[in-house]
């Protein structure tokens, strides 16, 4: 799941015409059939978007140099996978032809970006929010609006019932009225959009002002969907967690489990049979090392928060403690005096988490999910943050969203993300986050 806008969808069908255009005339030249042109332009169509796509290219967020490489990067890889299977078609001038391609497909979309980046920031109107409610919650969404300019959206105030928000008002965003006003206050701010962030359960005054108020084409939303669709997290609240129950028990999610099951298992045995050399190489060089144990297992807490034992190559020497990845430790890197300095490159592409296929064929983890945490953590956050134990509603993972989206974070936000996870899990999501994963994986980004 990621945040896409209605222009997000425009950009890519953009994107998908310069594709499909560029690579008919380029192969055109070579393809001895129409069958085989098209075969090979809807290779390249599909492997660029869908790598474009999983590296989060069309999400919304403000563009920067950094998705100049982005896009580099996605052309690059997609018309790589595309041109293994296409260079028999092709021909002799198969490499030199898939190099043009490559090159005209990325001048073509960042015409495209550079266009529309002038667009936003000289010609788009700024949609106008309006938020009733101006405690906490309220603040909150403010704060997330006005920290995203890229969503092109301003905050021109609040409204609100309650006389202790209006005596300590935030003078950098003014409450504009009572709830009593919306219809004068959406009038005269020119208002697109109106969201509830209100903690209560609002009374029948407030939806009678609201709905009278409120014209048509302005678009009103509950503060906790809102703040989920921008930022990726579940707003961990009583609502919010009401949502997430019911949506948890579904029963079509009792198939997406066994189906998930049949994935991870064969997933599994896959990964452990393509690693197995790397394997091999790792086992030998621990065990040379210091002639210590090859594994490491530790404590974790797993699915309705039945602990197991997660199993790690060891990478540090014998008499250290084996911390690995927590919430309130600080991030062991690969310059660690306790590593040996064999391990640095397992630690590095994380080649001990390996072993960690037999939790998966074990049933204890799954590919992807919320993190595992260890026995003590999950117990100190169980009591001091609300609502913790539902990250636990699934089996936990070798990777996860919040991974993904900001690995370092402090435990409120890493619930927010594992939250919106258990929320909106899909397969072909999850698949598109263990994609993200082997990528930062191999780049060797993963933290």
């Amino acid at each position: 799941m990621t945040v896409l806008s209605r222009s997000s969808y425009v950009l890519a069908t953009f994107d998908a015409f310069i594709i499909a255009f560029i690579s008919f005339f380029t192969f055109c030249v070579v393809a001895q059939t129409y069958a085989q042109l098209f075969a090979v332009v809807g290779l390249f169509l599909l492997s660029i978007m869908f790598i474009l796509g999983i590296k989060g290219f069309y999400n919304v967020r403000k563009y920067c140099f950094k998705d100049i490489y982005l896009l580099f990067e996605g052309v690059f890889i997609g018309s790589f996978l595309a041109g293994i299977l296409a260079v028999p078609v092709l021909g002799g001038l198969g490499i030199y032809l898939i190099l043009l391609d490559l090159l005209l497909i990325f001048a073509g979309i960042l015409v495209v970006r550079i266009f529309d980046t002038i667009y936003k920031k000289f010609f788009k109107r700024t949609k106008n929010i309006l938020i009733v409610g101006a405690g906490q919650d309220g603040k909150l969404i403010a704060e997330e609006i006005q920290s995203r300019p890229e969503l092109g959206m301003k905050v021109v105030g609040f409204l609100d019932d309650n006389m202790n928000n209006i005596e300590e008002e935030d003078s950098t965003i003014p409450i504009l009225g009572l709830t009593y006003d919306s219809e004068a206050v959406i009038k005269d701010n020119n208002v697109d959009m109106v969201i509830i962030a209100v903690k209560s359960r609002m009374d029948s005054n407030i939806l009678t002002d609201l709905a009278k108020g409120i014209p048509l084409g302005v678009k009103v939303w509950r503060m906790p969907t809102f703040y989920a669709h921008i930022t990726q997290k579940l707003f961990a609240n009583k609502m919010a967690v009401n949502w997430l129950f019911y949506g948890y028990v579904r029963p079509k999610h009792f198939l997406y489990s066994k189906l998930k099951k049949v994935i991870d298992i064969i997933s599994a045995i896959t990964i452990l049979i393509i690693t197995l050399p790397i394997t091999i190489i790792a086992m030998i060089g621990i065990k040379l090392s210091d002639f210590g144990p090859i594994f490491f297992t530790q404590t974790r807490i797993g699915k309705f928060g039945k602990p197991f034992k997660m199993i790690k190559f060891r990478t540090m020497y014998q008499d250290e403690v084996e911390e690995g990845f927590d919430d309130d430790i600080e991030e062991i890197n690969t310059n660690d005096k306790r590593i040996m300095p064999f391990c640095k490159w397992i630690r590095k592409f994380h080649v001990d988490d390996i072993p960690q296929m037999f939790n998966i064929l074990k049933g204890e983890m799954s590919l992807v999910g919320p993190r595992p945490v260890r026995e003590e953590v999950h117990y100190k956050h169980q009591d001091n943050i609300p609502f913790w134990e539902c990250r636990d509603w699934v089996r936990p993972g070798l990777t996860g969203w919040q991974q993904i989206k900001a690995e370092d974070c402090i435990p409120e936000e890493r619930l927010g993300y594992d939250l919106y996870y258990v929320k909106h899990r899909t397969l072909l999501w999850e698949f598109s986050i263990f994609i993200q994963y082997v990528a930062k994986l191999l780049s060797g980004r993963l933290k």
